[in-house]
């Protein structure tokens, strides 16, 4: 619970700091006086991002077992304010397993699977979304299985820079699959093109 206390304190910390250098990288001449020899411009529209690339990779270790997830993000949105996308997962799971009284065998496993997302921003990148995966789960002691998932939540949505984003997300999977614990939270970066 520690540690999920200091993940969620560091990014909410890494995305202050993103608003912060937002805030501050603007300058506005408000004198009302024009300098010499400077002609002015009109500012060049932006376009809005219409596809967008990216994801997130995580992991964990401990004594006795260890993961690594590598999960890319590809969309579109279809207006300013809804977004829909895939998510490509995969997953090495390794840990030890009791074979004996006294004897332990380390096992890999390896899960991979596939997402649709849809998400809507409610308000200044605040954001709901709704999530399917199906997900192909290797067990060690039975056949792999697909397993979906249903996830639902929300998470704030910031833009860095020109093109660049990034993704805070705490999603709860409803369907009772034993397969993630609730809360499931993501943080994820990418750009817009």
């Amino acid at each position: 619970m520690q540690k999920l206390r200091l993940l969620i304190s560091a990014t909410i910390v890494i995305l202050l700091c993103f608003s912060y250098t937002e805030a501050f990288s603007q300058y506005e001449n408000t004198s009302g006086q024009r300098q010499e020899g400077q002609v002015k411009k009109r500012p060049k529209p932006q376009r809005p991002m219409r596809f967008f690339a990216g994801g997130m990779i995580g992991g964990g270790w401990s004594t006795y077992s260890s993961y690594v997830e590598v999960s890319p993000i590809f969309g579109v949105s279809i207006t300013p304010a809804f977004q829909v996308g895939t998510r490509i997962t995969y997953i090495w799971n390794s840990y030890l397993y009791q074979t004996g009284p006294y004897t332990d065998e380390r096992v890999n496993l390896h899960h991979y699977g596939a997402s649709l997302f849809a998400r809507y921003i409610i308000f200044k990148g605040l954001f709901a979304q709704v999530e399917y995966e199906a997900l192909s789960y290797d067990w060690y002691y039975k056949e792999r299985e697909w397993i979906s998932s249903l996830f639902l939540g929300g998470g704030y949505f910031q833009q860095i820079g020109g093109r660049g984003f990034a993704s805070f997300a705490i999603l709860f999977n409803v369907l009772d699959n034993n397969l993630y614990s609730n809360p499931i939270i993501r943080i994820g970066f990418g750009a817009g093109f």
